[in-house]
């Protein structure tokens, strides 16, 4: 297929464009594995200049068919080791009037740059706009009354909207991408220069927006252009009665039934009568919704019940009177039946963010939580995984294992069940205000702990048992009250907030959805090895055509049938699939990332706790004989039938 790339070279100040026509590459994570194999990516530093970030959108934007308009980043993960495709939902939509499918950012301006890139309607333009990081700082510490990714976006708004008379879209890093390695790229859709409220969207997973910093200086990317078309060289999917034509084709259903009864829990579930990801999640997880750092193996079942319920008084029953029945719901900037994006008192209102930075931190109560997430997305991290690190730091010094004053806090949180249910406004508002207090302290590097912190768990807790090990007992390390999947000798990455066993398998791609991440399931190895293959299979292709995932359900089937009508493209889906796999995994052998064994006994725990809870009896059985042994044989047994049944080695 034929793509054409915009390459930027910010070190040598250098823009050219290319046309890409190889039969091997159908999207944005095809072409990014080809350049980064032939820059040989795998022998640098994630922060060299020549960690290329390919940004780009899939063959299919540009139809009417919704969810097609996902702005996809790929590049070298500098917290997971190896490669790392990161999506912000949307933002295709505006970006394709550019003119061209891929960008790539190579090389290291001198000074922090913002990138322009529009379409003026015959050319496409590229300018450089260097801003001082003195006043990069100072507009992250407030701008307008606000700060970080939001206080940044206004101020672009402010100082280059004017020049625009066609519809843009500006995505931006905060102080959390200069100081961690898992800062995010925050992009709120606009309308008539005005930010969208709850449109906000993060390509945000594995650090995409430090490398895009740290890397290369770049700080924010404006995007847009005149109003394009499309040329699809075979059926024209712009046209609403042709898309509609192919859709109905495969499924058999009107096209407006099927995508409805296949996106029901990310608009409106009426047997719940709640919807989007926040409203769905909490009912059908129960008591195995994660609290309070992943100790739910420690915490009796009756009183994660009493939690549960908690959890749904104080949490999903206002997100549902503030954000579902008063119908505050939008999309992520492109036309969508789904409007997934549901929102209350100016707040975007998502399961993960507010999960990992909610109950997982400690606060059970919304209006509190509202403090930590705002706070947490404005400093530009990744949501799940500094909600990851918050909850660790928190129980470190519940245990006094940290000192308040050693992060930088001005308290010790209340982090017991027993605080949470007898006291859940108070102790809530408590750990929140520490959550937002430590997001601040990492994001500007306040102090010489909160450094270390930016690092990530896992490599953090290396300096931890050296500089702190008069706190531990005998043969405990900071990593054993972590949870996170290890890759190599230093990757790691949260998992997502479900406690599922697929989600702490060392995979070529973990901490999104490339995985089986069903909760409350304990399967046999060799069954987990193959749906952990099955979904990542697929996930790849919504990936790499920059789908939105959440209409998986009726366009996986129509996939196939789109490259056919619209490019006369014949793909066999899964073997390609299968051979990128390959070629992800051979990456990160080169770079050293490979599976090892959970270095974290919270993590060992809940897996053994979760053959039990989760009614495999016969392995529970045998993890109460020898935890770690069993642990091992089980972990070993998934990565046997995962490299047997892909034809690869991807073993301990």
């Amino acid at each position: 297929m034929r793509f054409t790339v915009l390459r930027i070279n910010l070190g040598e100040n250098q823009v050219g464009s290319e046309d890409v026509d190889d039969p091997r590459i159908h999207g944005i994570i095809d072409y990014g594995i080809e350049l980064h194999e032939d820059l040989g990516t795998h022998s640098i530093d994630p922060y060299d200049p020549r960690n290329v970030v390919v940004m780009g959108m899939g063959p299919f934007a540009g139809s009417v068919l919704p969810g097609a308009h996902r702005l996809m980043f790929f590049f070298r993960s500098p917290l997971y080791g190896t490669l790392f495709p990161s999506a912000m939902g949307g933002a295709a939509y505006v970006f394709k009037n550019v003119g061209v499918d891929f960008v790539t950012f190579e090389g290291r301006a001198e000074k922090p740059v913002v990138v322009v890139l529009f379409n003026d309607g015959n050319n496409v333009r590229v300018e450089l706009h260097e801003i001082e990081l003195e006043k990069i700082i100072e507009i992250w510490r407030g701008y307008k009354g606000e700060e970080g990714v939001y206080a940044l976006t206004q101020y672009l708004i402010d100082t280059f909207g004017e020049r625009f008379d066609f519809e843009y879209r500006i995505a931006v890093v905060g102080p959390a991408s200069l100081n961690s390695n898992y800062g995010a790229i925050f992009s709120q859709a606009l309308r008539k220069g005005k930010r969208l409220v709850g449109s906000e969207d993060w390509a945000a997973r594995g650090g995409s927006g430090s490398v895009l910093l740290r890397a290369h200086n770049v700080i924010g990317i404006i995007f847009g252009g005149k109003p394009r078309k499309r040329n699809f060289p075979g059926e024209d999917i712009s046209n609403f009665k042709t898309a509609k034509e192919i859709v109905e084709g495969v499924h058999k259903k009107p096209y407006n039934e099927i995508i409805a009864e296949k996106t029901t829990k990310y608009r409106f579930n009426p047997k719940l009568n709640t919807g989007g990801t926040f409203g769905g999640n909490y009912p059908a997880e129960g008591d195995f919704v994660p609290i309070l750092n992943w100790q739910m193996p420690y915490i009796p079942k009756e009183d994660r019940i009493k939690i549960h319920e908690a959890i749904m008084k104080y949490y999903w029953e206002p997100f549902n009177e503030e954000a579902i029945k008063p119908r505050n719901w939008t999309t992520c900037g492109e036309p969508c039946p789904v409007v997934c994006k549901k929102y209350r008192n100016g707040r975007h209102v998502e399961y993960e963010p507010y999960e990992a930075n909610g109950p997982l931190s400690g606060s059970i109560y919304l209006r509190a939580s509202d403090i930590s997430v705002h706070a947490v997305d404005s400093m530009g991290f990744d949501a799940i995984e500094f909600g990851g690190t918050a909850a660790w730091v928190l129980e470190l010094i519940h245990r006094d294992v940290l000192k308040p004053e050693e992060v930088g806090l001005s308290d010790k949180p209340e982090f017991t069940t027993k605080a949470l249910l007898d006291r859940p406004d108070e102790t809530s508002e408590k750990n929140a205000k520490l959550v937002a207090e430590l997001a601040h302290r990492i994001a500007f590097a306040e102090n010489e702990v909160a450094r270390i912190l930016g690092l990530g768990k896992r490599k953090a807790s290396v300096i931890f048992d050296e500089r702190f090990k008069d706190r531990l007992g005998y043969g405990e390390s900071f990593k054993d009250y972590a949870v996170f999947t290890p890759l190599g000798e230093d990757g790691e990455i949260t998992p997502t907030m479900y406690w599922a066993i697929g989600n702490y398998i060392p995979l070529p791609v973990q901490g999104r959805y490339w995985t089986f991440y069903q909760f409350g399931v304990f399967l046999e190895p060799e069954e987990l090895a193959q749906k952990i293959i099955a979904s990542a299979l697929w996930e790849f292709w919504y990936d790499n055509v920059g789908w939105c995932r959440f209409h998986r359900g009726w366009m996986k089937p129509v996939l196939k049938a789109l490259f056919m009508d619209a490019y006369g493209e014949n793909i066999d889906m899964e073997e390609h699939a299968r051979e990128q796999m390959k070629r992800l995994i051979s990456y990160a052998k080169k770079a050293g990332y490979t599976p090892v064994f959970w270095d974290s006994m919270r993590v060992i725990d809940l897996i053994a706790k979760g053959s039990e809870e989760f009614g495999n009896e016969r392995w529970a059985e045998r993890f109460k004989i020898d935890k770690v042994g069993t642990a091992k044989e089980y972990l070993e047994r998934v990565l046997d039938a995962y490299s047997e049944e892909l034809g690869v080695e991807w073993r301990l």
